[in-house]
């Protein structure tokens, strides 16, 4: 699993003769975008990366949507249960 967000950034390289210095033609690559601390990182991926890296992302996603319903599921029987205490009394 990897916590982040699989993206194509396209940038312009700062060659004043590149093919993208005139904004239209941009160099595209695709990245790994994550946040530690606050702070947004990048990391750039090789062709071969891309795919596995999207899948671990997407097994991320999965357990932590699992993770937010059991969480959600253990708060509405805790309030449940307490619910029920006050009217017994």
């Amino acid at each position: 699993m990897i916590r982040g967000s699989v993206v194509v950034q396209r940038r312009r390289c700062g060659t004043r003769t590149c093919r993208c210095a005139d904004g239209q033609d941009l160099h595209e690559a695709t990245v790994l975008t994550y946040s530690v601390g606050g702070r947004n990182k990048t990391v750039m991926l090789a062709p071969e990366e891309v795919e596995r890296v999207r899948a671990a992302v997407a097994r991320y996603r999965a357990a932590q949507s699992k993770l937010e319903e059991q969480g959600s599921a253990g708060l509405a029987e805790l309030l449940a249960r307490r619910a029920a205490a006050r009217r017994a009394r």
